[in-house]
C-alpha cells in the first residue's frame, strides 16, 4: 500500500540525513512535491513504513491530496491572475 509523509526541506538538506533514497521510488529530492514556499517536501513510500520515517505522520492518498489542495500547496488563481 503506498502512503506519505511530509518532511521538512532541511532534512533533505541534510548530509547527515536518515531518508534513504535507495528505499524509495525516488532516486533523489529533486522530483518531489515542495510546498509553495518550499520548506516542506512530500514523500510516496510503499508500506512497511521505513524506519528512518518513524515518528512522523503518515498519510493515505485521500489524506495527502486534501493536504496538496490547500493553500501552503497549490496555489490559487484569481481571474485577474489568469488575465
Amino acid at each position: 500500500m503506498i502512503k506519505y509523509v511530509i518532511v521538512n526541506k532541511s532534512d533533505l538538506d541534510d548530509p547527515n540525513s536518515s531518508i534513504d533514497f535507495s528505499q524509495l521510488s525516488y532516486s533523489d529530492s529533486s522530483r518531489l512535491r515542495y510546498s509553495l514556499d518550499g520548506t516542506k517536501a512530500v514523500i510516496q513510500y510503499e508500506t512497511p513504513l521505513p524506519s528512518f520515517f518513524s515518528g512522523r505522520t503518515t498519510y493515505t492518498l485521500s489524506q495527502i491530496q486534501e493536504l496538496l489542495g490547500g493553500s501552503e500547496w497549490t496555489e490559487v488563481l484569481t481571474e485577474d491572475d489568469i488575465l
